[in-house]
């Protein structure tokens, strides 16, 4: 087990919902956390108060953005790659393909931005730790709305296992974290509670995991060093019923 005291970690999409209980997560544990984020300022600066981070502002899929936000943050320990454009965020005039350009960016090309500034500076101190929040989305057939998520996510995994060939050698883990069913405030509103009741009925456990359970698997994940390559899934036991 590693000692993260003082240990810098970037969340990126760290101002609401798993992201925020990933970052008040490591704060505990005494890191200094960066909550990155897009939108929502308000949000992220009140979490970067509350847990003694930095709130930073930048469009992740931007190359230049992200170059910049490295420069300013300095060196990242531990990245957890977890911001995504919401499925459900869709607007009513953007064309399939627009859509699948937006969501690329962010949750595919942005993870992958982000783990290639973030792997440079890990090589020179050989030590870094890479968590990608990936989903239950990744494995199952997805509906209209969900292929371009799903797709993102699934690539993520090859992505995890790239970084973790090219940085083994340098004391450098890389992992996916891949969650069911969440029970973020998001989730709460947007589904009605037939709708609940029917995700529920899949789940062997019969409920969501809470930002907290999933937070402490992230958590736990960066603090275990034999681990790399690998897809931790964490989904109450909904394998078992596909």
């Amino acid at each position: 087990m590693d000692d993260f005291q003082g240990k810098t970690v970037l969340v990126t999409g760290g101002s609401r919902g798993l992201g925020e209980a990933v970052c008040r997560r490591f704060a505990s544990a005494g890191c200094r956390v960066i909550v990155n984020y897009a939108h929502g300022a308000d949000a992220a600066e009140k979490v970067a108060k509350e847990i003694s981070g930095i709130a930073y502002s930048c469009d992740i899929a931007d190359e230049k953005a992200v170059e910049k936000m490295f420069s300013d943050i300095g060196p990242v320990d531990i990245l957890v790659n977890n911001a995504r454009i919401d499925p459900y965020k869709r607007g009513k005039d953007t064309s399939d393909g627009d859509w699948w350009d937006a969501v690329m960016s962010v949750n595919l090309k942005g993870a992958y931005l982000c783990g290639k500034f973030a792997f440079e500076d890990m090589k020179k101190r050989r030590w870094g730790r890479m968590i990608h929040i990936s989903s239950l989305w990744a494995y199952q057939p997805a509906n209209e709305r969900m292929l371009s998520y799903a797709a993102a996510k699934s690539a993520m995994h090859a992505l995890s296992r790239g970084f973790a060939n090219l940085g083994a050698e340098y004391g450098i883990t890389s992992n996916v974290l891949a969650p069911g069913l969440i029970m973020t405030d998001l989730i709460m509103t947007r589904l009605t509670p037939e709708q609940l009741e029917k995700e529920m009925a899949g789940i062997p456990l019969g409920r969501g995991a809470s930002t907290s359970e999933v937070a402490e698997a992230v958590f736990k994940v960066a603090d275990t060093p034999f681990l790399t390559g690998e897809i931790i899934n964490l989904n109450g036991g909904a394998f078992m019923r596909a």
